[in-house]
């Protein structure tokens, strides 16, 4: 058994929330970029979600 122990580093809920739209924008891009989906899917997607999830922006 491995007697090493992992420190986890801490980081605030801004941080984690930047990473989180960094990381969706850039799979979004590839994405349309490689034509799999469009803009207007993933829009109209966002938009039925929001309704699904009672969301309002």
């Amino acid at each position: 058994m491995n007697d090493k122990t992992e420190e986890l580093e801490e980081i605030s809920i801004e941080e984690a929330l930047q990473m989180e739209v960094v990381v969706s924008q850039a799979l979004i891009d590839i994405l349309v970029a490689k034509g799999i989906i469009t803009e207007s899917e993933l829009t109209d997607r966002i938009e039925e979600i929001k309704l699904e999830q009672g969301i309002e922006f």
